[in-house]
């Protein structure tokens, strides 16, 4: 009796010779990181926030040897720059504030890598190139003292602030040009211009800096104040401080970037970081060490974001600052 023949589908072969090919690739990445054996991540984050995630995906890859510089973003972006003038490519992953980091792109010293993780982050928070994705959000937001100001009486939307009986009541943090710059991305130029003028006329008390105007809030130097960062009032207000953030949506976001870099001597090794980074787990982390995350099923610490609208400040428009700076210094009468 000759054996009884099974003919295997065409399309059952081509899905297995897909699967095959997806393996084969991620076992690639894997393996070459595995030869790389090290990876240097040049970051923003603070010590203790970086310290925990090296050492967590050194558990997780024990095959691979992290090692980071840690400084503001302005200085990574220096020394980054510095670096590649000379010819010298040592870093592998950075992360750093949208401003430095798209300069950073502009320079050409990024590269095209979009992990799988990346599908989980919403758009707006992911260059549509493919260069970097957010790892972590400041909300800008209005706040008020609890002390002073009624809930009912609190301002819900920028324009209420506008109000006569917020005269001489209210704080601005004029150290923020892209706060400006965002108003005029929503409102549209003529419409931003002429609410910080007629907030000018406000006589509002002017500093600079979003942790000054938070203190000084909670203080009661003044009753409200236009532009701070809601998760330092709400860490303070955790603390018993009269304070309370308001979420005016969409909610102008700053973003933090994570970027592979171009000439990466351990680009493998640098995708597995990266992916790690933005992971649920490297998120987590973020948030358990008081950061917003940038994945939003992770919700921060201080408040829940899942039903919030958010207005990411692209990265592109940090051309626009200085001179965005330099309008608002001049409509509130400061040199």
């Amino acid at each position: 009796m000759k054996p009884r023949r099974f003919d295997i589908p065409p399309f059952l072969i081509f899905v297995v010779c897909i699967l095959s090919t997806s393996v084969a690739k991620t076992a690639t990445v894997d393996e070459s990181a595995r030869a790389e054996g090290e990876v240097v991540l040049y970051s923003s984050l603070n010590n203790e926030q970086i310290v925990t995630l090296v050492d967590a995906f050194k558990k997780k890859y024990p095959f691979i040897k992290p090692s980071f510089y840690r400084a503001t973003s302005e200085r990574v972006l220096q020394r980054v720059l510095t670096e590649a003038k000379a010819g010298r490519y040592a870093v592998d992953v950075f992360t750093a504030a949208g401003f430095q980091l798209q300069l950073m792109k502009e320079a050409g010293l990024t590269q095209k890598f979009v992990p799988a993780e990346a599908a989980a982050y919403d758009e707006g928070f992911k260059d549509p190139d493919g260069h970097w994705i957010n790892v972590h959000s400041l909300l800008n937001t209005m706040g008020y003292n609890t002390q002073l100001v009624r809930p009912s009486d609190a301002p819900k939307k920028y324009e209420d602030l506008l109000a006569p009986k917020w005269k001489s009541k209210i704080g601005v943090n004029l150290q923020d040009p892209e706060w400006y710059v965002n108003l005029q991305r929503r409102w549209g130029k003529e419409k931003a211009r002429g609410f910080l003028k007629a907030l000018a006329a406000q006589q509002p008390a002017v500093r600079d800096g979003h942790n000054i105007t938070a203190q000084l809030l909670a203080a009661g130097e003044f009753q409200v104040v236009t532009n701070t960062y809601a998760h330092i009032l709400a860490r303070i207000k955790g603390q018993g401080v009269p304070v309370q953030y308001v979420l005016d949506e969409p909610v102008i976001t700053y973003i933090h970037l994570v970027a592979l870099a171009k000439s990466a001597p351990h680009p493998n090794a640098g995708k597995l970081l990266m992916s790690f980074i933005l992971s649920v787990d490297g998120q987590k982390m973020l948030r358990d060490q008081g950061r917003i995350p940038g994945l939003r099923e992770v919700d921060p610490k201080v408040f829940s974001l899942r039903q919030v609208k958010l207005f990411a400040s692209d990265p592109a428009l940090a051309k626009e600052y200085a001179a965005a700076g330099q309008e608002m210094r001049a409509i509130f009468g400061v040199k």
